[in-house]
């Protein structure tokens, strides 16, 4: 009898333990993923971190196509997107708000992940390889940056989207079939979905540092644009294709990025060089009215005002700013990014 009752005592001891651990880590592998095979780890690592799941009795779904639907729900997942639930769906073939990807395309979209080039968004249809680097680098929000880019492709293959797949190239996020073809029109299997998404997570998590100090003569300093014609001057401290060039150059060294507020003078349409100014300058501008506007093109911010029948604008990096250009410098493997001030 005591023996029945320990061993009860036990069972139940079991069952409360297992009960406080996630199920994915309960599952520690899938029926149909052997442990040698070439995506084991990032096929076990993306279902703990809950951005892919199994197709259901312990099968991951090896070697089957990856949806446009699926790819967009893991997306979502992987941005930790606050989920969208419109009343009605944008496109003709989303709008069964009881089918398990309406949610996932309408936040998609919501987030730029998905344009409305036609009013079919295809959701069960199999996503190629390049629609899954165009669908990744969007929800990355690099889609402008992708359009600067498109010449320096390493695909000879290559027709369409060519900035997109350069990004997710330069980020470590694909690769291609051989040293000049990236195949953009095969699909895309389960498991090399797992693969990108857990490159895309680690790059944007991977450590990086942000320092003040004198930057060493080895880092590579990012290029400002400096323009002095036009009735809009073009000033950028540092344009997100500069950025992009200077951590592709450093190669997983350092870069120096300049966010010194740069004051420019327009008459007549046109902008003087300019005038570097503390930042102080930049505070009491805004708090005295100036008007502030960000550029969508460089993701960099400035002010207009005018000053004695002068107009002057003051481009300057905010915390967002920055947060993006450090952002694109760590998907890029960039590890120091020296900022000046």
């Amino acid at each position: 009898m005591r023996m029945r009752k320990r061993r009860l005592a036990l069972l139940v001891l079991l069952v409360m333990l297992l009960a406080c651990v996630p199920v994915s880590a309960v599952r520690s592998s899938y029926s149909d993923v052997p442990k040698n095979h070439w995506a084991y780890n990032s096929i076990h690592s993306a279902t703990q971190k809950g951005l892919l799941q199994g197709v259901g009795a312990n099968r991951f779904g090896l070697r089957q196509e990856m949806s446009r639907a699926a790819y967009a729900a893991a997306l979502c997942r992987l941005m930790n997107w606050e989920t969208v639930v419109p009343a009605k769906g944008s496109f003709s073939d989303n709008q069964d708000a009881k089918q398990w990807y309406y949610s996932a395309i309408e936040t998609a979209y919501a987030n730029g992940v998905i344009t409305k080039q036609s009013t079919l968004c295809r959701p069960t249809d199999a996503i190629s390889r390049e629609e899954m680097a165009v669908m990744t680098v969007r929800a990355l929000g690099y889609t402008a940056l992708s359009g600067l880019v498109q010449e320096s492709c390493p695909f000879s293959d290559v027709s369409t989207n060519r900035g997109y797949v350069t990004l997710a190239y330069r980020m470590g996020m694909v690769t291609g079939v051989d040293q000049f073809s990236f195949a953009p029109q095969r699909s895309l299997t389960r498991e090399e979905a797992a693969v990108v998404l857990m490159r895309v997570y680690e790059r944007r998590n991977a450590a990086i540092a942000q320092l003040s100090a004198a930057a060493p003569a080895s880092a590579v300093r990012v290029e400002s644009m400096t323009g002095t014609d036009g009735s809009v001057p073009m000033s950028p401290r540092a344009p997100l294709e500069a950025v992009y060039a200077a951590a592709v150059k450093a190669n997983g060294g350092a870069v120096v990025l300049c966010a010194v507020p740069l004051r420019q003078n327009v008459q007549n349409k046109k902008a003087d060089a300019g005038v570097e100014i503390p930042k102080t300058e930049v505070v009491e501008l805004i708090q005295n009215g100036a008007e502030r506007y960000r550029s969508t093109r460089y993701e960099s911010s400035y002010l207009l005002y005018r000053d004695g029948g002068k107009t002057n604008v003051v481009w300057y990096e905010s915390d967002a700013d920055l947060a993006q250009k450090v952002m694109l410098c760590r998907l890029l493997g960039v590890k120091t990014v020296y900022i000046e001030r």
